[in-house]
């Protein structure tokens, strides 16, 4: 800041040798006077192309018309400044009575090009001519004050040649109030950076004490389209250090990253198409971030808590927040409305997840939620720990409500050359309806259980995660109903007519293992009991394809109509409309087997009789008869041969 303290004093120059000009000299050496002490104050040459005006009353002053001030001599080849017209006013009676107040500067269409050089050098430092001082306590500078500063469409370029950067400000309009060195400055200003407008104000407490050493109270209001950035807090050059209060509000992160040339991030509805910030921030020139107290908005999301962030080649984010409900439902693609009627099955939504955002920064952020809404899941109290790194995030769930239970485990979502997603969870005391109403659009299946699994998923949609589904998990279900389905009623009659609405089989129990592969389910140790009825299960459910093929070979207890039959029910077809049909050959079989069986009963019940009435013996079972009916045959054959034998 320090060069624009230089570039004042070599107005204030112009000024005071304007009032020896005044009567005393021509126009050419009025401007040979003006320029040559600019360079003694300043360093730096100044070049006017017209002929200075001064002016005497009511101010003492200058207007200078087209004015260059050559830049340093290792910057480009562009000036430092120049202008269309540059003029000073200052208050001639405090002048005359030892102070120096200006009362306006006025640059009209100003260019001003700010160089870095590679080893930190600044164009705008200027090492030649004295460093005006009066001995004042303000870090050596002279007490002065400024009434205004006006810039009227102006230019500023900052070129930094370490980085290989440049950034332009264009459409520039500023005033800058400073009516004591020592006091306060104020600076409004509109301009435009990469196309993108913005407007900001700005205050500094204690001016000459920020420029020298110590941190200072300071305010400023920033606004670019729908966004605005309001700071209260303290802030000092050097070393560079900012802390205070932020209130940010970006409706339009558009505005915001336009001006950086960029496009504001594709994020889902949620992550912040439209972002907030509130809380305690620090910034340090090593580079660190810090907010205390925080509240952070996204979009509809509200989270609080405080965060650490180091800004270095890739960001890296530690956060301890919490939240009352949570909807991220957009990162699944939402909900998908209710097809017509005559619609058909309409599958997984294959709306392209991007996970991109995941490689953008590292972090480790421990989050405590009332809810969550994922789309396909919904979460009650949530405590989770998650750990990003290189785009890839483990979450460890140490509480999960959802479901009406709790759940254990860890999720994982990779995006490394792809997305995948892989779980490790076990889950007890849930309800299964709305469960499988979420993960699976199926609602009939009403009962409160356990569940395990293990599963890993590959794809950048929905349905390619589903259908390539792999690993394997076990459940195990208490008391409760299957809506759509009479399995008694099916039995009792051998009727499959007894399935739609209202239909329902009561049960006691449900348990099996699974094992899935490529979207893919299988299952064949499935074993149902209930008050009427038992029944075993084996088949396939399509995750991916969202279908069934699956056989329940069902039997009513003994004591009922056809109590005893064992009789097979296939389930087949898509998850919206499956059709239930009897497994009629293999019944027929079995009723088959049944009369064979019967047969051989009726058969061994005569045979038995036969051998009692003339044999005199009596069996249990036709292997009992044959060995009783050998032994007969035996004894009557040794008796013949001794009847032949005359009894010897």
């Amino acid at each position: 800041m320090r060069w624009l303290i230089r570039i004042f004093f070599g107005l204030l120059v112009l000024a005071v040798a304007a009032l020896a000009a005044l009567f005393l000299l021509p126009s050419e050496k009025i401007a040979k006077l003006l320029t040559d002490q600019f360079e003694a104050a300043t360093g730096r040459a100044m070049t006017l192309q017209g002929d200075p005006r001064p002016s005497l009353w009511p101010e003492l002053g200058v207007s200078t018309g087209p004015v260059t001030v050559a830049n340093a001599s290792w910057g480009s080849a562009a000036p430092l400044l120049q202008a269309e017209d540059l003029s000073v006013g200052v208050d001639i009676m405090a002048l005359l009575g030892g102070s120096i107040h200006i009362n306006r500067v006025d640059i009209v269409s100003p260019r001003l090009v700010l160089e870095l050089a590679a080893d930190g050098r600044g164009n705008w430092e200027m090492g030649s001519g004295s460093e005006p001082t009066t001995g004042g306590s303000s870090g050596g500078l002279p007490a002065f004050a400024l009434d205004r500063a006006v810039l009227r469409g102006g230019r500023l370029s900052f070129i930094d040649h370490g980085r290989g950067s440049r950034t332009d400000l264009t459409d520039v309009d500023a005033t800058i109030r400073l009516p004591d060195v020592a006091g306060e400055a104020k600076l409004e200003m509109s301009a435009a950076m990469a196309g993108s407008a913005f407007e900001l104000e700005a205050s500094v407490a204690r001016f000459a004490e920020f420029l020298s050493s110590g941190a200072v109270p300071v305010t400023l209001d920033f606004s670019a389209g729908g966004s605005s950035i309001g700071f209260d807090g303290r802030v000092g050059l050097s070393p560079l250090a900012v802390g205070g209060q932020l209130d940010a509000d970006l409706g339009d992160p558009g505005a915001v990253f336009g001006l950086a040339g960029l496009a504001a991030p594709d994020l889902p509805h949620g992550l912040g198409q439209s972002m907030g910030l509130k809380g305690v921030v620090t910034f340090t020139e090593a580079g660190g971030v810090t907010l205390r107290d925080g509240t952070i908005r996204l979009d509809h999301n509200t989270l609080t808590g405080s965060v650490d962030i180091t800004l270095a080649d890739k960001p890296r984010v530690t956060a301890q927040l919490a939240a009352a409900g949570l909807d991220f439902s957009a990162l699944t693609g939402g909900e998908t409305p209710d097809p017509p009627a005559d619609a058909g099955p309409t599958g997984w939504p294959r709306d392209r997840i991007d996970a991109s955002a995941l490689q953008s920064l590292d972090a480790q952020i421990a989050l405590a939620a009332s809810s969550i809404d994922l789309g396909i899941a919904k979460l009650g109290k949530t405590v989770i720990l998650t750990k990003l790194d290189n785009g890839r995030a483990v979450t460890e769930i140490s509480e999960l409500a959802a479901y009406d239970g709790s759940f254990a485990g860890s999720f994982v979502v990779n995006s490394r050359g792809g997305l995948s997603a892989r779980a490790n969870l076990t889950g007890t005391g849930f309800a299964l309806q709305p469960f499988l109403t979420d993960m699976a659009d199926y609602d009939r299946l009403l009962a409160t259980g356990d569940l395990s699994v293990s599963l890993l998923a590959v794809g950048n949609d929905m349905a390619a995660l589903m259908s390539s589904l792999s690993g394997e998990g076990a459940l195990n279900l208490g008391q409760g109903e299957l809506r759509g389905l009479d399995l008694a009623g099916m039995l009792r009659n051998l009727d499959t007519s007894h399935i739609g609405e209202g239909a329902k089989t009561i049960f006691e129990s449900i348990s099996g293992t699974f094992k899935v592969d490529q979207g893919v389910l299988r299952n064949d140790d499935l074993r149902m009991t209930a008050p009427l009825l038992n029944a075993d299960g084996k088949g396939r459910v399509g995750i991916g394809a969202q279908d069934l093929d699956y056989r329940v070979t069902a039997a009513l207890l003994e004591g009922q109509t056809n109590g005893g039959l064992r009789v097979p029910l296939m389930i087949t077809g898509p998850w919206s409309d499956p059709k239930f049909r009897l497994d009629l050959q293999a019944l027929a079989e079995q009723e088959l087997a049944d009369d064979v069986e019967e047969l051989r009963d009726r058969a061994e019940e005569v045979v038995k009789d036969k051998l009692k009435e003339e044999l005199g013996v009596e069996v249990e079972t036709l292997e009992e008869a044959g060995d009783a009916l050998k032994e007969e045959l035996e004894d009557r054959v040794r008796d013949g041969l001794m009847d032949l034998l005359g009894g010897n």
